[in-house]
């Protein structure tokens, strides 16, 4: 008979046992500092696969006019930079996680811009200044309106709504975006390729400047699509699509280290 509680309380105390053997070892050798820090990533590491909890208290540490330094305390070193072509002096940064990708757009060290790529449907971060979370809404339920949107369908999937944030959200602009290589939270097992289907259509009719198709596609796409990305900051739209990985730099880069 399965007991899953039985087998988390065996698996806490394998840890346990195991944590304190190194520990012990390590400690010995007069390693402390060392000693702390592997524990910690042991730790965490255990936590991680049964919650998102550490994850989302390194991303508290992400915030709009942060200091790039402090973040990177927490992060790490960027595994990749790209400059900007929308922005003179903007750099991109892309730090990575096996549950989300995580970039900052940074002018000398200042973070003007954070995005957040969820690459898992059962990592949900809240919104900033929000308490929806990715994956819990479609972009109709969130907003009957929106102030603009951009797509493409070539070297990148991607569908993106801009939104005004108000006083509560310090006056920044707030991004949308569902991303083909991203993680799929609707409920349908053939979501990922009508999804796809749909942006690629309504690409098709834009180009067409077919207006009945685009009106059918675009109420379509905001019923069934979830958002699997946020962008918060002081950027404009084509900055922030800007920002999202093309699938061949994510393939390159990303797709198989994590």
């Amino acid at each position: 008979m399965y007991q899953p509680s039985t087998q988390k309380t065996s698996f806490y105390k394998r840890a346990q046992a195991i944590t304190v053997l190194i520990a012990s070892v390590m400690i010995s050798f007069g390693s402390w500092n060392d000693t702390k820090e592997l524990l910690t990533e042991v730790y965490d590491s255990g936590i991680s696969n049964f919650t998102n909890n550490v994850e989302f208290s390194h991303l508290d540490n992400v915030k709009f006019g942060g200091n790039l330094d402090f973040m990177e305390q927490t992060f790490g070193i960027a595994k990749v930079i790209k400059h900007s072509t929308t922005a003179p002096n903007l750099e991109y940064r892309y730090y990575t996680d096996r549950k989300y990708i995580l970039a900052v757009a940074t002018q000398k060290k200042r973070i003007i811009a954070y995005q957040v790529v969820s690459l898992n449907s059962a990592f949900d971060p809240s919104l900033p200044f929000s308490t929806l979370k990715l994956g819990s809404f479609s972009y109709s339920k969130y907003a009957d309106n929106f102030d603009e949107f951009r797509l493409d369908s070539a070297n990148i999937t991607y569908y993106m709504e801009s939104h005004s944030l108000g006083r509560a959200g310090l006056f920044l602009n707030e991004y949308l975006a569902y991303v083909g290589y991203g993680a799929e939270y609707s409920e349908s097992k053939k979501s990922i390729s009508v999804n796809k289907q749909t942006i690629g259509d309504l690409d098709k009719a834009l180009l067409e400047s077919n207006k009945t198709n685009i009106k059918i596609l675009l109420k379509k796409l905001r019923n069934d699509i979830r958002p699997n990305v946020f962008v918060i900051g002081d950027i404009d739209a084509p900055t922030a699509a800007d920002m999202l990985l093309t699938r061949y730099e994510y393939a390159v880069y990303f797709k198989d280290q994590l």
